[in-house]
């Protein structure tokens, strides 16, 4: 993603090395925090109040996302909150006021640029942590509040990727029509900037980010050619953000899909099913022609000790997620008759069931921070879809969303999580047509992200923008 702003430092970052709150798993005792109006810079020559009411109100946005605060009314500091006072706060008269953050805001506006200066407060230890300044064009003043957003949350938790990260998404249009096209669209955790990445004619699923955010792995149905054979069928492929440049990963005859990149970048667990059925292999990025296969090679441990037989004919394993230092997967496997999830360790290759509840459980998705898995689970017979957490090690187990609502059955499924961990998208059919969610753990915060007009499924989030 290209840069689109620029972020002069006024002090020294160096207090950016101090965590102010410490979180305890998904869980953060909030802090109060006091949110100045934006004001005109006391040198500014042109004042559009109009602009900074919508600076603010981004600003409001993306600090009640972070869910960190409670916000103290405006109304109990309006008599401390003025530009002259921007530049060195009277703590002594802010302390009265409860909050124990504050952040205040100036701007300057000329010839259609920006000029955004914040200073970010520690009340009770009276002292700055930051102030910074950022500047672009005012048209793209959403993005420059975000990165500001994203120093706040970085000071305070040593967490990024909530603001400056993007999510990519699979979707169709709403009309009833057949083989209608599906295409794999872009869009930034606040619902702006929702671009189109595919447009072929086609349908495009299940899109899988590299580490670094700078490729996009999906797989596509076409024409594939080879061997002197010609047939319809699915090509993994990678899709470079920068150029546009787009190479087939996997072709092979039957399913090749679901790619899951591994920490380090170098390859891609893949469920690919040119031997009849589906199972996971590991494809080397730098020699896509050999893929190792995993599922076959894995050791099932049996309830109370021993292993399962190694039958090829149980493989049905799909839906494969790294755990975040690469040791680890989890993925889903048919082979005791229901979908269930499965921890493998990648030396060993022994795996463990992790869960033995429900008709269907699908869709694991390891917690960048290693602490929890989350997958969709269908309880009963006919039931709706709910996601549910749950430790590495099998403990915790914790239900998410309810839609087992009187009349009327709400899937969730397909959960992606941001970097903080404590943040994750997700599929729903909450208002009808699937659509993409943004919330956090507890969903005290649920904000959907994907437009009216499309259906919308597979999400999956960036990593943090370098």
């Amino acid at each position: 993603m290209k840069k689109l702003l620029l972020a002069l430092c006024v002090l020294s970052t160096s207090a950016f090395a101090d965590v102010y709150l410490t979180i305890s798993g998904a869980k953060v005792q909030k802090a109060k925090i006091a949110v100045g109006q934006v004001h005109p810079a006391v040198s500014a020559q042109f004042n559009n109040s109009q602009l900074a009411r919508d600076i603010r109100a981004v600003m409001m946005s993306d600090l009640q996302l972070m869910d960190l605060f409670d916000f103290v009314d405006p109304a109990t500091h309006a008599n401390l909150d003025t530009p002259e006072g921007f530049s060195s706060p009277n703590y002594e008269r802010w302390a009265p006021v409860g909050a124990r953050f504050l952040l205040l805001a100036t701007y300057t506006l000329k010839d259609g640029q920006l000029v955004l200066d914040t200073s970010f407060h520690d009340v009770a230890g009276k002292k700055k942590i930051f102030g910074t300044r950022y500047q672009f064009t005012a048209n793209q003043y959403p993005r420059l509040v975000h990165t500001m957003s994203e120093d706040v949350l970085k000071a305070l938790t040593g967490e990024k990727g909530l603001f400056l990260s993007r999510i990519a998404m699979v979707c169709q249009s709403k009309q009833r029509k057949r083989n209608l096209p599906k295409d794999v669209y872009l869009v930034e955790p606040d619902g702006r900037n929702f671009i189109k990445l595919t447009n072929d004619n086609t349908i495009s699923v299940t899109p899988a980010w590299s580490p670094d955010g700078k490729n996009l792995s999906y797989t596509q149905y076409e024409w594939i050619y080879a061997r002197g054979k010609r047939w319809k069928g699915t090509v993994l492929k990678r899709h470079y953000l920068d150029s546009g440049k787009r190479v087939p990963i996997s072709a092979r005859e039957g399913m090749n899909s679901g790619g899951a990149w591994s920490p380090d970048g170098k390859k891609i667990a893949s469920t690919l099913s040119f031997t009849g059925r589906p199972e996971i292999y590991l494809i080397e990025l730098a020699n896509p022609n050999s893929p190792s296969p995993l599922s076959r090679n894995i050791k099932w441990e049996k309830i109370g000790g021993g292993f399962q037989s190694a039958n090829v004919n149980l493989l049905f394993e799909v839906e494969p997620s790294w755990a975040p230092d690469g040791q680890k997967m989890v993925i889903s496997s048919a082979r005791n008759r229901h979908p269930m999830i499965y921890v493998v360790d990648m030396n060993s290759y022994v795996a463990k069931q992790l869960t033995f509840a429900g008709i269907y459980n699908a869709s694991p998705a390891w917690s960048p921070k290693g602490d929890k898995i989350m997958f969709a689970a269908q309880r009963l017979e006919e039931g709706n879809f709910d996601l549910f957490l749950i430790d590495p090690d099998g403990n915790n187990l914790q239900r998410v969303t309810v839609g087992d609502r009187p009349g009327r059955k709400v899937n969730s499924e397909n959960p992606s999580w941001s970097a903080t961990g404590r943040h994750l998208v997700y599929a729903s059919n909450d208002d009808g047509a699937y659509a993409i969610y943004l919330t956090n753990i507890d969903q005290t915060i649920k904000r959907r992200i994907s437009p009216p007009g499309l259906v919308c499924t597979n999400p999956s989030w960036s990593p943090p923008e370098n």
